[in-house]
Formats: C-alpha cells, sequence, structure tokens
C-alpha cells in the first residue's frame, strides 16, 4: 500500500512518501536547496548551448565575409558590418594622434592595441583603424614609441563592430597628451568623447588590419574566443553534474523501511 505522510516539527519539514518496502523521505530544505543547484546547474548548461550556437553564427560570419572584399565603404551596410567584411580600401590620415587602447594582453604581457584615424577617400567618411597590439613597455608613464602610417594608406583589413557599452563605461576618461590618447576601453560612448576631442564624426565600426597590410603591427585578432565544440563540451559537463546530483540525492532520500 502507498502512503503519503507529512511530518512538521520545530524548524523541521519532511515528506514521506511509501512505495511498498522503500520509503522516499524528503526534508523540506533539502528540497529547496536541491531545486536551486538542479536549476543552478541545468541554466548554466543552456547557457552553454546559447554560446555554442553563437560562436557558431559568427564563424558562419566570418566565412561569409571572408569570401569577397569590398572597395568602397559606401557600400558597406549592417549586414557587412555583422559578418566581418574583408576590404581593401585607400585612406587618408586624418590626424596625427595615435590611440592606445588599454589593457590588452599578449602572451602574459601587458600592452595596447593602436588605432589611427583615417578618412576614407571615396566616401569622406573618418573611421578608427586597429592597427594591432604593441608591448607598453616596463613604465607606464612612458607611452611606446609609435610610426604614424603613410598620408596615403592602402588598407586591406576587415570590419569590425564598436560596442554599444563596456563595463564601467560610464567612469572611461580619455588620458590626452600631446601625440597619444589613451582609451580605456572602446565602444559608443567612448567613440562620442573622441568624436568632440577629434571635431569629426567616426563610423560604428573600426577596421582591424590583416597582418600584411601597410603599418599592420602584431595583428593576430581573435575572433572567437573559444570554439562551438568547447562550450558543447561545457554544457555536457554541466548537464551530467545535475544529472550526478539527481542521483544522489535519490540514494539519499530513497530507504528500505
Amino acid at each position: 500500500m502507498h502512503r503519503f505522510s507529512v511530518e512538521f516539527a520545530v524548524l523541521k519539514y519532511a515528506i514521506k512518501y511509501s512505495i511498498g518496502r522503500y520509503q522516499i523521505r524528503i526534508n523540506f530544505w533539502f528540497l529547496i536547496i536541491f531545486l536551486l543547484v538542479q536549476t543552478l546547474l541545468n541554466e548554466l548548461g543552456f547557457w552553454q548551448l546559447s554560446r555554442a550556437q553563437e560562436k557558431q553564427v559568427r564563424i558562419v560570419q566570418l566565412e561569409k565575409g571572408a569570401q569577397s572584399k569590398l572597395t568602397n565603404l559606401s557600400e558597406l551596410t549592417e549586414s557587412h558590418i555583422q559578418q566581418f567584411q574583408s576590404v581593401a580600401v585607400n585612406l587618408q590620415l586624418a590626424s596625427n594622434d595615435i590611440l592606445l587602447l588599454d589593457n590588452k594582453i599578449d602572451n602574459q604581457r601587458p600592452g595596447y592595441h593602436v588605432l589611427n584615424v583615417a578618412e576614407d577617400h571615396l566616401s569622406g567618411r573618418h573611421l578608427l583603424v586597429n592597427r594591432g597590439w604593441i608591448w607598453a613597455g616596463n613604465d607606464r608613464n612612458e607611452f611606446p614609441r609609435v610610426e604614424l602610417p603613410s598620408r596615403d594608406w592602402q588598407v586591406d583589413a576587415r570590419v569590425y563592430p564598436i560596442p554599444e557599452k563596456s563595463i564601467s563605461t560610464s567612469l572611461a576618461k580619455l588620458e590626452i597628451s600631446s601625440d597619444f590618447i589613451r582609451l580605456p576601453v572602446l565602444d559608443k560612448q567612448v567613440v562620442e568623447k573622441l568624436e568632440k576631442h577629434l571635431g569629426v564624426s567616426l563610423e560604428p565600426y573600426l577596421l582591424r588590419l590583416n597582418s600584411d597590410s601597410e603599418a599592420a603591427l602584431k595583428a593576430n585578432w581573435v575572433w572567437t574566443n573559444m570554439s562551438p565544440e568547447k562550450h558543447l563540451a561545457y554544457a555536457i559537463q554541466w548537464f551530467a553534474l545535475a544529472l550526478a546530483f539527481l542521483i544522489v540525492s535519490l540514494i539519499v532520500c530513497i530507504k528500505k523501511r
């Protein structure tokens, strides 16, 4: 006979359910902890699945963007920006200011991404060009030595969208010297501050130079920081932990009468 009962004691609740020779006894507080842990583990698993899907979409976009090269930035559309379109354009250096995007690590060494402001010959649009990584040096108070690209600049690059907002961007301040502008982050709010300082309107994207492009520095770009397969492996691990926790919980709760 199946029996179901609820016990009450001071600060202690328990649910009992009998099936033949076995009895399931679930403590109320244990049930709450079980549900919280199960929810967390499954949410982490589904989050990794969504990240795997996002990375797969990005890989497809990268492949599409590499199939052809645009030679006129006025033809650039939002879809081109989202798929990191390859471009080969002639630019003109619009400012002698060198922009240093801070906190960029390469092989455990601190450094900067070096950016310059350029103007497109055909469209007249102003945009940022990311030339790649450079070591920051031992003294943060001293700026690294960086040569400017030629005034007429042949650029072979890929488009990269500027994010809407970064962490702590409201506190981001430009450090401006005679030839350098140090940026803590780069998002659209920081771009607005740059526009006011430089007196130009900048495009909502930048160009990341290819490693063989003129004036490129260390341009070993990481377009996806983790493969879809790795995200999928992490998702399987989280789901496996959830299943293991379920099995252990059942073993703990089921007793012989």
